[in-house]
């Protein structure tokens, strides 16, 4: 049976382009309205009765969204808190059993090699800055490993990707920002939160089997 994909969720992903098309010819206003109008219209679809997590997972991303549309680098720590208790909510929904498995090894080196690389930066900011990316680090690579876990293809891609957009959403804010860095985040972040929230209502093939 094919997948049919909900229409907030095609919704989703035309706005995505049209805010991709905003960053590319620097639209604040159309930015504004969109960023965390798109995370919200994939929240839509999703059930908070049956996947609380998913839901309020999305809903916190939206949060995070805007807080990091505030011209204020204080708003940095709030929107990575909002973003942290989103990947809390993601992790605790998925229905993997913890067990150790050799991916935990890769995505650790991974983690690690990308904290090293970062830190020359990081370090330059304030001490509630620098813990906050650790226990961020931290939980993104948790919510991807149990991801991984699940062995649901559909949201291991989501995680990855989330891991992917982070990363140079990093990179770009504590190494070296290029023209190519905000589209590239919000193309990876938009595909990542779809994943994740298609890999649990997206009909029958992309159904999580439960462990």
């Amino acid at each position: 049976m094919a997948v049919e994909f909900p229409l907030a969720h095609i919704a989703a992903a035309v706005l995505g382009c049209v805010y991709l098309a905003a960053v590319v010819f620097e639209q604040q206003t159309v930015k504004y309205l969109l960023k965390p109008t798109v995370t919200m219209l994939i929240a839509y679809p999703v059930d908070s009765s049956t996947y609380p997590g998913i839901f309020y997972g999305l809903v916190q991303s939206a949060i995070g969204d805007s807080i990091l549309m505030v011209p204020d680098e204080r708003m940095f720590v709030p929107g990575l808190v909002s973003f942290l208790a989103a990947h809390v909510c993601y992790t605790a929904s998925f229905a993997a059993r913890w067990r150790a498995a050799w991916p935990g090894v890769p995505l650790a080196a991974a983690a690690t090699a990308m904290v090293v690389q970062l830190w020359p930066g990081v370090e330059r900011e304030p001490g509630v800055v620098q813990a906050g990316v650790v226990a961020y680090v931290c939980a993104i690579v948790a919510m991807a490993y149990r991801a991984v876990l699940g062995g649901n293809r559909v949201l291991v891609a989501g995680a990855l990707l989330f891991c992917v957009s982070d990363a140079l959403l990093a990179w770009g804010k504590f190494m070296q920002a290029h023209a190519w860095t905000e589209p590239a985040v919000m193309l990876t972040y938009y595909a990542a939160q779809l994943c994740i929230a298609g890999a649990h209502i997206w009909p029958q093939k992309s159904k999580i089997e439960r462990q």
